[in-house]
């Protein structure tokens, strides 16, 4: 069990990594930029990314310097965590590749928050205008698209929401089960 000052760094930690990857992503799926959510992430982010832009550039549409600083956020996060919980003795190599299984999971597990506000919202409110939901429906119908094309609408019913959440809620136990345990036997 967490103490509440550990617990607390996660969690303000973990929301600053969301809006980092949100950034990521609203620039790679070219979702709306002057959205008030876009404009939120630009803001919260520039002091950390503008620096790392002039030694990471991007390359094809895709803001490296965005996933190294989310990276690196995880990584200090993890290292905090570690010392806050008087572990001293810490296996570097451990900490570095499970930094990476962590930023595999923020991004799983912001698609599966997408995805769940864009069901709740299409129950509250379907078919009304909101700049926040337009750019959610910008960040999660590249995802949600791949099995609207499998899967299309029935008889009113979207079943693609759901059947996304199934495959990445299955990519995180993958994660989970496959590549936790070659990272700890490798770091070991």
């Amino acid at each position: 069990m967490m103490n509440p000052f550990s617990q607390l760094i996660d969690v303000l930690i973990s929301l600053y990594v969301t809006v980092i990857l949100l950034r990521f992503f609203l620039q790679y799926f070219r979702a709306d930029f002057y959205n008030p959510l876009s404009q939120f992430c630009v803001k919260a982010t520039d002091p950390l990314i503008k620096p790392l832009r002039k030694v990471i550039p991007g390359f094809a549409g895709i803001d490296f310097s965005s996933l190294v600083l989310a990276y690196i956020v995880i990584l200090v996060k993890l290292l905090l965590m570690t010392l806050i919980a008087g572990q001293l003795n810490i296996n570097f190599l451990l900490l570095v590749l499970i930094t990476f299984v962590g930023l595999i999971k923020s991004v799983l597990n912001l698609f599966v928050f997408l995805i769940f506000i864009r069901i709740i919202m299409s129950w509250i409110s379907p078919g009304g205008h909101n700049p926040v939901m337009a750019v959610i429906g910008q960040l999660s119908e590249p995802i949600i698209g791949v099995f609207k094309k499998i899967l299309p609408p029935m008889s009113g019913f979207d079943f693609s929401p759901m059947i996304a959440l199934i495959m990445i809620y299955f990519t995180m136990n993958m994660v989970d089960y496959y590549l936790v345990p070659v990272i700890q036997s490798v770091a070991y």
